[in-house]
């Protein structure tokens, strides 16, 4: 068994990843599964969620976000949906979130906060209360976006955000790595300060993959990506100061291959830092 917490992501409908992933947890080289709640067809839903509760993997859940049409600190932005149906939709998806994690017997649902429009922000954070207050759950881990994204701002940037933002409805943090590097970039700050701020945060949960050198985008490359920038000799002091914090690698490519490989080279990344 390795010394470390590591897992893959696998959308809620995604039956060939699991698969796979089912695969690498047999063997040992995973110790959890992050399932991606999208929202489904109650029959759908119900076949999936089976799917995956028989396999036995301990799972993290990650809540639907903007991408999925559930927006928490804006939800009219950049949706020309009916407010009202926006609004029942991130009800409904939050409700099948919940019974996912509580199906899986999940511990941690990672929350996005959300993008909001340009000179939103002030209105975004008290809409996001709003949110909280309505979908209090002490499992709910809000995790750090990158500063900006396709020309949009994202809400929840770096760990001095996240606290603001969770006042005392949150206790929980994700920290995603290549997020925050990418804030770095965007606001010209140092990576390592902001990382080493995370410290002072009850982090639950790291998510894990690559950018481009520079880059303020955030793509999930591969960590041997040749054109691969984030500060990974950073990460992994981090993540062997901290072992039993859950490490979740999160490629949009979620195909055997990828895991497979990534996992792999997660090890001997691991193993690279071992005498430090």
């Amino acid at each position: 068994m390795v010394d470390y917490n590591l897992g893959c992501t696998v959308r809620l409908n995604d039956e060939k990843t699991l698969a796979l992933l089912a695969g690498l947890y047999e063997d040992g080289a995973i110790r959890h599964i992050q399932v991606q709640a999208v929202p489904l067809a109650r029959q759908f839903f119900l076949k999936r969620l089976d799917r995956i509760a028989a396999t036995g993997i301990p799972v993290v859940v990650h809540a639907p976000h903007h991408g999925h049409g559930v927006n928490p600190c804006a939800p009219a932005a950049y949706d020309d949906r009916p407010p009202g149906e926006i609004e029942e939709y991130i009800e409904e998806a939050m409700r099948q979130t919940l019974e996912v994690a509580d199906t899986l017997d999940a511990e941690t649902i990672v929350l996005h906060a959300g993008r909001y429009e340009p000179g939103g922000r002030f209105a975004a954070v008290e809409t996001f209360a709003d949110f909280l207050d309505r979908n209090a759950d002490p499992r709910l881990t809000l995790e750090n976006l990158p500063a900006v994204y396709a020309g949009y701002p994202l809400l929840g940037n770096t760990a001095e955000d996240l606290a603001a933002l969770a006042g005392k409805k949150i206790t929980r943090f994700c920290l995603d790595f290549p997020h925050l590097a990418c804030t770095a970039n965007y606001r010209r700050l140092s990576f390592v300060d902001e990382l080493e701020r995370f410290e002072d945060l009850n982090v639950a949960l790291h998510h894990l993959s690559n950018i481009r050198r520079g880059s303020i985008t955030d793509e999930h490359l591969a960590l041997d990506h040749p054109d691969g920038g984030l500060d990974l000799a950073a990460v992994f002091t981090r993540l062997r100061r901290h072992p039993k914090v859950p490490t979740t690698l999160e490629y949009k490519e979620d195909s055997a291959d990828v895991y497979a490989r990534q996992v792999k080279v997660f090890a001997g990344l691991w193993e690279d830092r071992a005498g430090e």
